[in-house]
Order: structure tokens, then sequence, then C-alpha cells
């Protein structure tokens, strides 16, 4: 669909300059252009500057929620649970075991409630209401309600369990809306659309160029400043509570505090996020026409595969590059112990090591996203490529740091371990943004995002799964080994995208000889 809808000014120009031609070559142009045309700038009238800022604060915010629970919750087991480890026993991974047991049931969690909360989403739009904006500011009261338990908790199961499913569905509910708004903006006649636009006069009157790249990047830099908030200045407010009375009440107040921060973001989500003036239709089956529409569509599959990889991608740099680091750590004896929990918590270098090796990929990222939004947006590129490039970036970063050694132990503090995790970051960022800019920018499918969006998050989700069980399995035995599952993940990346590259060409090609 890219190939064809980058066919140079001159080629349109000369088409639709032939005498008696003008039907044929409006059906010879895009399927997505000429539809396009129908919606223009009007699927989304009056979408101002609030708006937009509210659509980024809802990642920023979300994004440091996120951070907050997953830095903290080792220490509120210990802390509030009650949950001690015993250095030297069986049971001193037991921390380990209850956050990984977590971490699943959040998984499970979302891949189940996202693709029911996009259908949602259609039903309440068709219903006339503002689908996405209902469900990504309630989804805050959700995340504050689950705050709040946590804070008045005092056992593991079940209510840690049901607290942290709580808490999962309201984070998918919020993220899952970002491709869907993303829609909305890509659609709208945002004064930034017009300015972008004013480039290209070639373009027939009343189309709107697809150019939700650069959009997506900025929604990229915001969840990034929303991670460095989150550990600037929530992640440190159990220390600074723990100044006043003990650890365990400073980590209880401290999720009260976030929790009124949720609360907050609700009230700004639900006031200014965009309503769009839609009217009432028909009730439909809108997951089950999503589901029937990505298996027509080569746009929505490569989104979907791409978001398989980006969320791999981002759970193989926040998970096994400190696995990696505390493993060196643990077998060099620079820690106390390598079979306790003591000598875990002692590891005052490699932990510093590892934030040092992990913030390097999450810079790379954070100062690429402008990047990678101009590549999408760019008429020599395209989304699609940039697809492309960045999964092309992932085969070299990921085989580049795997294939160095296949031993259980392997060195960190080396030149070309920090150019390969930089890769890495470069295309995961790549991947997010591209992946979401694929998916957001399929105009035909605007009544039915909502499920796509939710197929798109049970896809990231499927991802997370597979490279955190079989990943953990082979890096005992091979320490690098989740980044070689990884590089593969991307070679099949690489071959949805150019057999989707060969097709478009031969497409437009026969286009043209008509």
């Amino acid at each position: 669909m890219l190939k064809n809808f980058q066919m140079s000014s001159s080629s349109i120009y000369s088409m639709s300059r032939k005498k008696n031609a003008t039907t044929k070559s409006f059906l010879a142009a895009p399927r997505s252009r000429i539809y396009h045309s129908s919606f223009s700038t009007m699927d989304s009238p009056n979408y101002t500057v609030v708006n937009y800022a509210a659509f980024n604060y809802a990642g920023f915010a979300c994004i440091a929620i996120v951070v907050f629970l997953t830095s903290t919750q080792p220490f509120y087991i210990k802390e509030v649970i009650g949950i001690e480890p015993k250095p030297g026993s069986s049971k001193d991974s037991k921390i380990g075991h209850i956050v990984g047991g977590l971490g699943f049931f959040d998984e499970i969690v979302s891949m189940s409630t996202a693709p029911l909360l996009g259908s949602l989403n259609d039903q309440l739009s068709s219903s006339g209401f503002a689908g996405a904006r209902v469900i990504q500011s309630f989804s805050f009261v959700v995340i504050a309600l689950a705050l709040l338990g946590y804070a008045l908790n005092r056992n593991l199961i079940p209510m840690m369990f049901i607290l942290r499913g709580v808490f999962a569905f309201g984070v998918t509910g919020c993220m899952s809306m970002v491709t869907v708004m993303l829609n909305q903006l890509s659609m709208s006649n945002f004064e930034f659309a017009k300015l972008w636009g004013a480039q290209h006069g070639h373009l027939e009157e009343g189309v709107t160029p697809r150019r939700n790249g650069k959009l997506a990047a900025v929604m990229g830099v915001a969840t990034g400043l929303g991670a460095i908030f989150s550990v600037s200045t929530l992640v440190t407010l159990p220390v600074k509570f723990a100044e006043l009375s003990d650890l365990k009440s400073g980590l209880k107040s401290s999720y009260i505090v976030v929790m009124v921060f949720a609360l907050v973001s609700f009230a700004i989500l639900f006031a200014f996020l965009y309503k769009p003036q839609e009217q009432a239709r028909e009730s439909r089956q809108f997951l089950k026409e999503g589901i029937n529409f990505a298996k027509s569509s080569k746009e929505a599959q490569l989104a979907f595969v791409g978001a398989f990889v980006a969320r791999s991608t981002t759970v193989a740099t926040t998970l096994y590059i400190p696995l990696v680091v505390y493993n060196w750590y643990y077998n060099i004896g620079e820690c106390k112990s390598k079979d306790n929990w003591a000598g875990k918590l002692t590891c005052y270098d490699g932990y510093i090591f590892s934030a040092i090796l992990t913030g390097v990929a999450q810079t790379v990222a954070l100062v690429s996203a402008p990047f990678w939004g101009y590549l999408g947006d760019s008429c020599r590129v395209g989304k699609f490529r940039t697809l492309t490039f960045a999964g092309l970036l992932g085969v070299v970063g990921n085989f580049g740091l795997s294939l160095v050694t296949t031993k259980t132990n392997y060195n960190p503090k080396t030149v070309w371990c920090f150019v390969n995790v930089s890769i890495i970051g470069l295309s995961q960022i790549g991947l997010i943004i591209s992946s979401m800019s694929i998916l957001s920018g399929i105009e035909e499918a605007h009544q039915i995002m909502g499920s796509l969006s939710g197929l798109y998050s049970f896809a990231g989700g499927l991802g997370i799964m597979i490279i955190t069980l079989v990943g953990g399995l082979i890096a005992d035995v091979w320490i690098l080994g989740p980044f070689f599952i990884l590089g593969a993940f991307n070679v099949v990346l690489l071959v949805v995208c150019l057999r989707r590259d060969k097709s478009m060409r031969l497409e437009g090609g026969e286009r043209l000889v008509e």
C-alpha cells in the first residue's frame, strides 16, 4: 500500500491529464487514498492543542505509575507483606519467584482483557460515546483503586494477586487506547497537520497526508519522560517517607500519594481528552469484525508482528540486561555472596552498572524517537520501510551481542557490549513507533480501531510471554541466549516486511501498466 501511495507527483499529474482517463486514474489510485479522501480531516474536527497535550500526558502518567509499582514491588513484598528471604536456603529466591509469578499473572490479565477493551471502545463509540476518552480516563480510576488496595493490603494470597490483576486491567485500558487516539489525531484538523500538509500541495485538496510517525514519536518521548519522572520522583518517595517513620509505613504512604496522582490524572484526562462528535450507529460484533479484518489486512498483520517484536525487545532490555550484569558480578565474586539474597542486596556495584547499561539503551531510545518519527513520515522512506530498518537494527544488535559467547558468563564491561545495547535500544523505539504508526494509519478500519488496538496489545503480550518463559530457560545455560531468540524474532519480522514490500511493488507495477 505504501509503495502505491508514494507514486511520484508527476505520475499522478500525468495520469489525471490523460483524455477520457479520469475514471481509470481514480480506480488506479490506492484504496487508502480514496478512502481517506472521504474522511479528509473532518472525521475528528476541532482537535485542539489541549487535546494533544492530554493525549501525551496519558502515556506519561501511565508509564510513571507502572515504573513505580515494578520498582517498589520487591521491597513491598519484604517490608509490607513480611516475607523474609532465608540466605543459604532453597527459599532464598522466594521473593524472586513471587515477583515472577505476579508478572506472569499481570501479562495473562493484560492479554485476555486487551481485545475486550478494544471491542468495548468500538461499542461505546458506535453508541455515540467517546469510547477511547472514557476508557483511558477511567482506567486511572481502576489504577487508583489498585494502589489503594496495595496501601491497605497485608497478605500475599489472594489479595496481592487480585490487586495486581486490577492494576494490569487499568494499565491495559490506558495503553491500549493510545493507538485508537493516535488514529483520531491522524485524521483530525489539528493545526500541526495543517502546517505539515501545506508542504504537499501536489496532493488532492482535502486529502490529509498520513503523517502520524512524528505524533507517535512524541508519545514515545512522553512515555520516556514519564519513566524518568518516576525514577527521580515517585520511586524515591518510600525512602523520603521512611525518614519520618519506617520503610513499611513509607511504602504505604507512597502508594497513597501515587493513588492521588492517578486520580488527578483521571480528572485531567476526562476533562481534556478529545471527544469526537460521533453519531450512534447500529450495534455490531466489533471484535469479530476486527479479527476478520486483520486476517485480510497486510498492514494490520505487519503491525501485530511489529508489536510482538517491540514488546519482546522492551522486556529483553529491562530484564535480561540486568541479569547479564548481575551474573557477571556474582561469578567474579565482587558481591558478598552469589548464593543468597543478602549478597544480591549488597551488590551495589552491580546494581549501579546495570542501571548504567540499561540507562544507555533507554537514553538512546528516547533521544532517537524524533528521528524515527521523521523517517516514518518521510515520503522517501515511509513507515513500512522504517519498520524494516528497525528490524534490521534488531538483527544486528541482538546477534552482535549474543554471538560473542555461548558461555554462562559474559563480561558486559566492554565497548562492544555498549555498542550492541545501544543498537538494541535504537531498534526498540523504532519498532514501537513504526508499528504503532502503521496500525493507527489504517483509515478504512477507523470504526474497528479499538478492536485492532486490543489485538495489537495481545500480540505484544504474547511476545512478552514467549521471551520471558523461553528466554529464562535458555539463560540458565547460555546467559546471552535470550538475545539470540530476540534476534531470530527480528529476522522473522524482516522476512514479513520484505515479502510485503515485494508484493506492493508488484501491485504498483500492475496499476501503472493499467
